[in-house]
């Protein structure tokens, strides 16, 4: 079986590019020819190869997604499926399907709201994404997979798609790279960790992934827990989160900001935190409280979207209402207060993700799509 690959842009510390390089990898290990195909490649995903499209006019918005299907559909030959992913690879699945008769499946991921940023020409991008998903969806896809039951419910109630073309394929962890460690010593002594518990997040900078609700935590908790530790991790792509600087200034001493990390320092900071805090607002899956899972740390975060699918109130984490900072707090204090807490939601998590959220299942269940279309 030979399966064209398509998202317009691999960005770098994306869940999605994440997600692409996974998968595409246990494929290939089953026998399946996979080849990607991206406008531009900034993280690598061997030994998948990426094959950037180029062509004229790349560089003007909204213009280059005509200019990308176009390129596309000259290079996608002698395939037996189009695999797409987000906007405006659908559209490119579209073409060639209508082009060359090659079947279409398309994952959606989701957008967050356009309400959610704060960047003009991001609500703008938000926009455009939902509308022309709209029209895509019914013009041209034979099978969609949602990475979540909240996003199967978006695209019933929302995109108006048929349940029964809908497959659900939960996203996975490399269970290798994310597993507990027991020596932290020298990520601790890289970021300056030496005394108190530490609490992480993991993630960019955008309004919506909600670190200024624990930021707004962080008081509450040192109240009770004065010699606790708040790792920000992560830099920002397309918008900026608003901090007050006052609230910073005055707990600027229990907090590590280290901006863009090293793929490699990832997995160590996941095991060397002791909660680890995702207050996103929007989630179409949520890869990291999943990663932080998969090294037995417990998770604090919102109770909507996608989340509750993936951190079980209670038993691998403590759940709070949306924008919540308050109940962020308490939920971060009971599990700093209580180390055999912490200790067996980890557990539990790890678990969790060994049995739900590993890529070969999602390996497999992606290709008993693929043999359902092609059958069909």
């Amino acid at each position: 079986m030979r399966v064209a690959v398509v998202r317009s842009t691999l960005h770098k510390a994306s869940g999605q590019t994440v997600h692409i390089g996974q998968l595409t990898r246990r494929l290939s290990e089953r026998g399946i020819e996979v080849k990607v195909l991206t406008r531009e490649a900034f993280e690598d995903i061997s030994p998948v190869e990426a094959v950037e499209v180029k062509f004229r006019g790349s560089g003007l918005r909204f213009i280059r997604h005509f200019g990308f299907m176009a390129k596309c559909g000259t290079r996608i030959k002698d395939f037996d499926l189009i695999h797409t992913q987000y906007h405006p690879g659908i559209f490119v699945g579209n073409y060639v399907r209508a082009l060359r008769g090659i079947p279409h499946v398309f994952t959606f991921h989701g957008y967050a709201p356009v309400r959610s940023w704060s960047n003009p020409t991001q609500k703008l991008k938000m926009i455009d994404h939902n509308i022309g998903t709209i029209i895509a969806l019914h013009a041209g896809v034979d099978k969609v997979i949602a990475i979540s039951r909240y996003i199967k419910g978006l695209l019933t109630r929302f995109y108006q798609v048929d349940e029964a073309k809908i497959s659900l394929v939960y996203n996975g962890v490399d269970l290798e790279r994310f597993h507990p460690r027991t020596d932290n010593s020298a990520i601790w002594e890289k970021y300056g960790i030496f005394d108190g518990a530490t609490v992480l997040y993991v993630g960019r900078m955008d309004p919506y992934k909600g670190v200024q609700y624990l930021i707004k935590a962080v008081p509450l908790v040192l109240e009770v827990c004065p010699d606790a530790k708040f790792v920000i991790a992560g830099g920002t792509r397309f918008d900026r989160v608003k901090m007050s600087q006052s609230l910073l200034s005055r707990i600027r001493n229990a907090l590590v900001f280290t901006g863009y990390l090293p793929d490699e320092e990832i997995p160590q900071l996941y095991s060397a935190c002791d909660v680890f805090c995702y207050p996103s607002m929007w989630e179409g899956f949520g890869l990291t409280p999943a990663e932080a899972q998969a090294t037995a740390r417990p998770v604090v975060a919102f109770n909507h979207c996608a989340i509750p699918e993936v951190v079980v109130d209670g038993e691998t984490g403590i759940l709070a209402r949306p924008a919540d900072h308050k109940g962020l707090a308490s939920g971060i204090i009971r599990l700093l207060r209580d180390p055999e807490m912490r200790q067996r939601m980890g557990s539990e998590g790890r678990k969790r993700v060994e049995a739900l959220f590993n890529w070969d299942l999602a390996a497999e269940k992606t290709l008993e799509v693929y043999k359902e279309v092609l059958e069909s």
